[in-house]
């Protein structure tokens, strides 16, 4: 594969540049937005000022980034875009209203998808492309819903009643989101690749990736790290040990939810250990001890510290995101390497990061609900659980923390790591493109 031509300027594609009725349709869908979020802004509807602010900047998005007017997307995106927002106005009390505007993300999260097909050097093949409109959506669930919770605490507002309605919003957003990721395909049928694409772009092999991302000769965690290879390993080994006490602790006072959930965390240590013997990837001991941390904190929560102090789940929070994160990256930059169909410019991978990390955490908090709602049907005990509101919206805070520390400090570390696993699945027909 050979790298993209940094000389090459980008020509704007002929999507944004159809009839001016095209262009006219999608100012029109602008307007509305504007002239509704403006009335939202008057009458105290938070969410209707974000979600036509959301609109407003997607649909100008192609104008501002190829400095012409006529620059739209195909008119029936922000057409449709706006008829949430329009919908919302009529609704019958506010939290139909909101339903009606979280279902509307999946639009949007449509509309940029197409747009940053069309303006940056992403290739998505179709599957990916689905989901990540299905991620975009629940981001953007989660961004609403978080800014909406924040508003609710500075104005002593009540726009989110309770961590039951905003839910029902972000499985709103998710499933409609997802709905639209498989509709993707269909509507980009409509479009020849040349028209909502740019020149072709192969994937960037691996010196280069290094070069570019500055990660040539950094340091290894390990490295970095102030305490001694020795000392990391020896850490490491203390950890699981009291891991192994706290499964016993388990097993003797008979709760199986420590012994699940400790049990768990204990295994979770040795498989970089597994994945070095057996495939010779390169955990160093940096890298194990940051996983190994990572559970035994969240297993420390789970045996005593979550039911004693709120707190603590904010500190768990973030460091889970990173490893959720970590995944991400090597998930990301090894179908780079191996689909000539795939590649993510090196400037927009960070924010993959974050938008894997921030959608993954929407997608467990949905499950956390749904076990609620099991046990509350059943009578029984679930591993996982949510504890009001406040709890939902720290954990997707919490996670963007996470997911921003990873994506902005951590993936370097991570660079060996996906050379290795990117060699491992060379030649694996499911992953890799035919040349």
């Amino acid at each position: 594969m050979t790298p993209p031509d940094e000389t090459t300027s980008r020509a704007p594609t002929r999507s944004f540049h159809g009839e001016r009725s095209n262009a006219y349709l999608s100012w029109l869908a602008v307007a509305i937005a504007l002239l509704v979020g403006g009335r939202g802004l008057l009458d105290g509807r938070f969410q209707e000022v974000l979600f036509a602010a959301s609109v407003a900047a997607i649909a100008l998005a192609p104008a501002i980034a190829v400095g012409s007017k006529r620059a739209a997307l195909p008119w029936e995106i922000p057409i449709v875009a706006v008829l949430p927002l329009v919908g919302a106005v009529f609704a019958p009390d506010q939290f139909v209203r909101q339903l009606v505007l979280y279902t509307g993300a999946a639009v949007l999260a449509l509309a940029l998808t197409l747009e940053l097909h069309a303006l940056t050097e992403i290739r998505f093949e179709r599957w990916l492309a689905g989901s990540f409109v299905a991620m975009l959506a629940a981001t953007f669930g989660a961004i609403w819903s978080t800014l909406t919770w924040i508003h609710d605490l500075a104005l002593g507002t009540s726009l989110i009643a309770s961590n039951t309605e905003v839910m029902w919003l972000l499985v709103a957003a998710t499933a409609a989101g997802s709905l639209a990721g498989t509709l993707f395909d269909r509507y980009y049928r409509q479009f020849p690749g040349e028209e909502l694409v740019s020149a072709p772009v192969d994937g960037i092999d691996e010196e280069v990736f290094a070069a570019k991302a500055d990660m040539d000769e950094y340091p290894s965690l390990e490295e970095r790290l102030p305490l001694s290879a020795d000392r990391q390993r020896q850490l490491v080994q203390l950890l699981r040990a009291t891991l192994v006490a706290m499964v016993a602790y388990g097993v003797v006072t008979v709760d199986p939810g420590i012994v699940s959930n400790t049990g768990a965390m204990l295994l979770v240590t040795f498989v970089p250990t597994l994945l070095r013997r057996r495939y010779d990837l390169p955990f160093d001991a940096g890298l194990v001890l940051w996983i190994t941390v990572v559970v035994f904190l969240h297993s420390l929560g789970s045996v005593y510290l979550y039911d004693q102090t709120f707190w603590w789940h904010n500190v768990t929070h973030p460091l889970s995101a990173t490893l959720v994160g970590a995944i991400g990256y090597v998930v990301i930059r090894t179908l780079d390497e191996l689909r000539d169909d795939i590649h993510l410019p090196l400037e927009l991978t960070p924010w993959f990061v974050v938008l894997f990390v921030v959608s993954f955490g929407v997608f467990w908090e949905i499950g956390e609900f749904a076990m609620d709602a099991l046990a509350a049907t059943t009578g029984l005990q679930m591993p996982l659980s949510q504890h009001g509101l406040a709890d939902t919206m720290t954990d997707l805070v919490f996670n963007t923390i996470g997911s921003i520390l990873v994506a902005f400090w951590g993936l370097p570390y991570l660079t060996d790591l996906t050379d290795a696993v990117t060699d491992r699945l060379e030649g694996v027909p499911i992953l890799t493109s035919e040349r």
